[in-house]
């Protein structure tokens, strides 16, 4: 019997623990529609949040970038 009761506080604790524990938060993503713009190097269109930056223009991919700046 003192096997059964150890169990339930035990089983107890864990279920009380993890209630505690705060949901983690989805990653922050962009919501709706987004601008589309097309890569310099190959014209593919992409997102405006995934695209890299250069200093010739936006491109799809950091490869592209080196391809076409370097």
């Amino acid at each position: 019997m003192k096997y059964l009761i150890l169990l339930l506080i035990v089983v107890g604790a864990i279920w009380w623990l993890r209630l505690q524990r705060k949901p983690k938060a989805p990653p922050a993503k962009p919501t709706g529609p987004q601008e589309m713009v097309a890569c310099v190097h190959c014209g593919t269109h992409v997102p405006e949040s995934e695209i890299t930056q250069g200093a010739k223009g936006a491109y799809c991919s950091p490869a592209h970038r080196d391809s076409h700046e370097g």
